[in-house]
């Protein structure tokens, strides 16, 4: 593998482990939305300034209810916004928008581009401002609240991909293409890290996660917002021998998209990039060749009530 992998800000371990965001009510219209970040004036903050990559908000949907969110960015950015449903679910139908300074309509809507019925996001920032995200139940196509009966919890997870990279991924001879090699630094719960990284054809990316680990997601993006290479997900164990979990398809179009419980697989566990091959014995015979924004969280430690 000759390209160098970029990793975005990763995240810093100086944020508690046991830190996470929760909603706030009301937040039902986008004036009363909850900020993701906060100035010291209570304001939206970046967060890429507040909390490096991104965090993981939780939040309940109950019937007539609508969620809104609202965060800072920067032009040039890229918001990468997913939902997940805690239990590794994925028959929950929710929708997700989101929407630019000063818009009354939003510029991007999913329903299903995530796994199951769960709704997913790569949204390019055009203007520099307060942006919103709004989560309601299927039915809902004004985001009012008024057209769905959802109620479950979810958990809403915001990356930024920043244009700023801050440190190469280890790329000396063989680099990550090993399970050995493998590494990154895993955010705590309720944070979220993104990892920018090219994928030639015949390469395996490895990230190694530590036996600390909870409840993990993984969401992969094309770094243009398409949704047209075809991705592979795979979780193992430090060997590289030991299939946790493998996703494929779960995201929109053809990438990956995946949720695992730490409690079904103790020790530290490797988070495996590449492309789709026919052979499942090959994962190095794929030809996929494109870059990628990796998008891993920890689920945070409390419940919404």
């Amino acid at each position: 593998m000759t390209p160098i992998a970029t990793v975005v800000a990763l995240l810093l371990a100086i944020f508690s482990p046991g830190a996470s965001q929760r909603e706030r009510e009301p937040n039902d219209r986008p004036t009363d939305a909850t900020p993701l970040a906060r100035t010291p004036k209570g304001q939206p903050d970046f967060l890429t300034r507040s909390y490096t990559d991104g965090l993981v908000e939780r939040g309940k949907l109950v019937p007539g209810d609508v969620d809104y969110y609202s965060f800072a960015a920067r032009a040039g950015d890229v918001v990468l916004v997913s939902l997940f449903e805690p239990g590794r679910g994925s028959f929950a139908d929710p929708m997700l928008a989101v929407a630019g300074p000063g818009d009354t309509e939003p510029v991007a809507i999913d329903d299903d581009g995530g796994p199951g019925f769960l709704p997913r996001l790569a949204v390019p920032i055009d203007r520099t401002g307060v942006w919103t995200i709004a989560v309601t139940g299927f039915g809902d196509e004004t985001f009012d609240g008024d057209d769905h009966e959802a109620r479950y919890d979810y958990d809403l997870v915001v990356g930024v991909a920043t244009n700023v990279p801050s440190q190469a991924e280890r790329d000396a001879g063989a680099g990550n293409d090993t399970v050995p090699r493998a590494e990154l630094r895993l955010p705590s719960p309720g944070r979220v890290v993104v990892v920018t990284g090219d994928l030639a054809p015949g390469d395996v990316d490895h990230f190694l996660l530590p036996a600390s680990f909870t409840v993990l997601t993984a969401s992969l993006y094309d770094e243009s917002a398409g949704q047209f290479n075809d991705s592979h997900l795979r979780l193992l164990d430090r060997t590289g021998r030991r299939l946790f979990a493998v996703d494929d398809d779960s995201g929109p179009g053809f990438l990956s998209n995946l949720a695992f419980d730490r409690a079904s697989a103790p020790g530290a566990a490797v988070l495996a990039v590449t492309g789709f091959d026919p052979d499942p014995a090959d994962d190095r015979g794929h030809r996929e060749r494109f870059r990628y924004r990796l998008v891993v969280s920890q689920a945070p430690v409390s419940r919404a009530r």
